[in-house]
């Protein structure tokens, strides 16, 4: 796990010099504390840097950047190639390589290229974020920028004003370069508020993107550069299992089978490494296989929050440890620590996401740290190809109860039908209203499982969306869909839904949900809190539910082996029964979190949160409607709220540009 930072200007000057591209680089050293490297081109048309954390063949012959034999063929990498062996094993038997390592995933990256170009990341298991410069053909040198499958790993891309490329692990490193500056991206904030984070290629800095997942960029020799993606696992009727081809026993076993192999690619390793525990059925799972595949005891790693015994995780985590003998390990977060660490977690972050999941990751990261632990694998992935989350069956009702008749007025009375299901006065009537009016405007009824300003409240938040308005200008042919350029949420969502064949298993909506998921929530929000929060404690975390095989496996599955009788991950479930307790399975997801909706309740950070929106330049931009805004603040001081998650929405973005764009660090 590394941070890699690079520039590229095949036209016109040499890049930037050697101290910019330092600095660039060493912005990120919390991402490799282990080393730093930097290569730049005899013509000074490219220039690599890179920051190291050694996980795979600590050897300064591993040290990056990497050149080829001949120096025409130069890759850094940020990420782990599991099946590196295997491929090492291929690339030998054509007897066309010079080995320099004993085992290093990287020269065998810097290999693979040589032998099937691009396309060599269809054959990596792993983790990445690479950049490869091919001078190979003289006078048309070429940079390549890749992103795998599930976007477990980031990259960011940036064109400076005098046509530099720019390319970087964080954002933060290409802030570094003194022709870039930090611009909010209306655009981008426009979309934050819907979705709590910038959906990709955006990001809330104006002429910064983000290379989306299974995407891949290519700079030619002439400056220009084209996006496009290189994988894909779209789901269809056609494509999708009955129970007569695989009955739930032979999945369950199946599932099984794939996690405990990709369980152990995650265990290749030359440091410690462990599992986060929180008592669920994932994370449990993960133990109880890793478990089989071990000589030592499993470490595991539980934090909670002091004085909140009813949201915590530990006797459940303490049955799973006891269970398999864990090495395990606890720590409680005290309400101060948490938000003492608040302005440290915008800085963090780079942009801003709205997820105070990120509070406990940062502090459960930092317990693994002072353990002597390195790499820990999570449970991320498993409850969006597998159905798992409580809302998937609420979905599932609405479509076919509500959505789906709204659809098709003149068969179904629909309006009975709302009236039937949600009396007028109701919170919940508001929302089925919105339903039927999604129907009606031919929009999907998904939007994401983190949606936060929608509908009615969309509207009292920004009444006037003119002062959103600005062009977006993407310097990548073919990466920013036209749909995120616009001040409509549902063009973001249904640019993802329209890659979908119309013919979807039924309820359609839970196939929306996944695929939907895996392109926006997933790698955008859920991927980049844990690689932010873990890699500022130079922590590497792996993802075993997202090794692609898996994600392929369950894709193709009834889906009624992923949701049924109100049962989510239904299969995930009866593969677990073998190795942990009825109830640490079929208990109800605690979810893991800070406790928002009270920290903001409380008179001293609400009052803190007031007076900083009031002194903003969001208060005074007209974007917002302030007394909506600060009605909803003293509604939730005052115990009437339940507003922390719109809040903390808010004043993510409110603290982000404060310290990111106006420069001040006094939160």
């Amino acid at each position: 796990m590394c941070g890699i930072a690079g520039a590229f200007r095949p036209v016109g000057p040499p890049v930037v010099d050697n101290e910019v591209l330092v600095a660039m680089r060493d912005a990120m050293a919390h991402r490799g504390p282990d080393g730093a490297g930097l290569w730049r081109s005899p013509d000074g048309q490219c220039a690599l840097a890179h920051r190291r954390l050694s996980i795979i063949d600590l050897s300064d012959s591993a040290a990056q950047p990497m050149a080829n034999e001949d120096g025409r063929v130069v890759v850094v990498f940020n990420g782990e190639i599991y099946n590196h062996a295997e491929l090492r094993c291929q690339l030998e038997a054509t007897g066309r390589y010079r080995w320099c390592t004993d085992h290093s995933d990287t020269e065998v990256l810097l290999n693979a290229y040589q032998e099937w170009g691009l396309d060599c990341a269809d054959r990596f298991y792993g983790m990445f974020a690479f950049a490869v410069y091919d001078s190979q053909v003289p006078g048309r040198p070429l940079l390549h920028l890749v992103r795998d499958r599930m976007g477990v790993k980031p990259l960011y891309i940036a064109r400076t004003p005098r046509g530099e490329w720019l390319f970087a692990s964080e954002i933060r490193a290409l802030l570094a370069h003194p022709e870039l500056t930090a611009e909010m991206d209306l655009t981008a904030f426009w979309h934050y508020l819907t979705f709590i984070v910038a959906p990709a290629p955006l990001t809330m800095f104006r002429g910064v993107f983000k290379l989306p997942a299974a995407h891949r960029i290519t700079i030619d020799h002439t400056g220009q550069a084209r996006a496009q993606q290189w994988w894909s696992c779209r789901p269809s009727a056609a494509d999708t299992w009955s129970i007569d081809d695989l009955s739930l026993d032979e999945a369950a076993d199946e599932l099984t089978r794939l996690l405990r192999q990709s369980i152990s690619r995650r265990m290749v390793s030359d440091v410690p490494f462990g599992v986060l525990l929180s008592g669920g059925v994932d994370s449990s799972l993960n133990v109880a296989l890793m478990n089989e595949l071990m000589s030592r005891p499993v470490t595991t790693f539980t934090i909670g929050y002091e004085g909140h015994e009813n949201t915590n995780e530990f006797d459940h985590a303490r049955r799973v440890a006891t269970r398999y003998g864990t090495d395990h390990h606890e720590r409680r977060i005290t309400s101060t620590e948490a938000l003492d660490f608040l302005p440290h977690l915008i800085r963090l972050q780079d942009e801003p996401i709205a997820d105070n999941v990120c509070i406990p990751l940062y502090f459960l990261a930092e317990l693994v740290k002072t353990s002597g632990t390195t790499v820990v694998q999570v449970g991320e992935g498993a409850d969006e190809h597998f159905l798992g989350y409580w809302w998937c069956e609420h979905y599932r009702e609405k479509y076919e109860n509500l959505y789906r008749p709204a659809r098709n007025r003149g068969r179904v009375p629909w309006w009975r039908r709302l009236a039937a299901v949600a009396p007028a006065v109701t919170s919940a009537s508001a929302q089925d209203r919105e339903i039927v009016g999604r129907a009606g405007r031919g929009e999907a009824l998904f939007w994401g499982g983190a949606a936060c300003f929608w509908g009615d409240i969309r509207s009292r938040l920004t009444p006037d969306s003119s002062g959103f308005a600005q062009r977006v200008d993407c310097p990548v042919e073919g990466l920013l869909p036209d749909g995120h350029r616009s001040l409509d949420s549902h063009r973001v969502v249904s640019g993802y839904l329209d890659d979908l064949d119309d013919d979807l298993s039924e309820p359609a909506v839970l196939q929306q949900i996944s695929y939907l998921e895996s392109r926006l929530r997933l790698p955008e929000h859920l991927l980049m809190r844990v690689d932010k929060m873990t890699m500022a404690h130079s922590i590497e975390a792996r993802v075993p539910f997202l090794d692609h095989d898996v994600v392929e496996f369950a894709a193709h599955l009834p889906l009624d082996y992923k949701l049924s009788g109100g049962v989510g991950k239904r299969v995930l479930k009866q593969a677990a029964e073998p190795f942990l307790e009825h109830d640490a399975i079929y208990r109800t997801k605690q979810g893991f979190g800070a406790p928002m909706d009270q920290w903001l309740g409380d008179e001293t950070l609400g009052k803190h949160c007031l007076a900083a929106y009031e002194r903003s330049a969001m208060a005074t931009s007209g974007l917002l409607d302030n007394t909506f805004v600060t009605d909803m603040m003293r509604a939730q001081m005052a115990g009437g709220g339940g507003h922390g998650f719109h809040l903390w929405t808010i004043m993510n973005a409110v603290f982000w540009h404060e310290i990111w764009v106006e420069g001040n660090d006094g939160l």
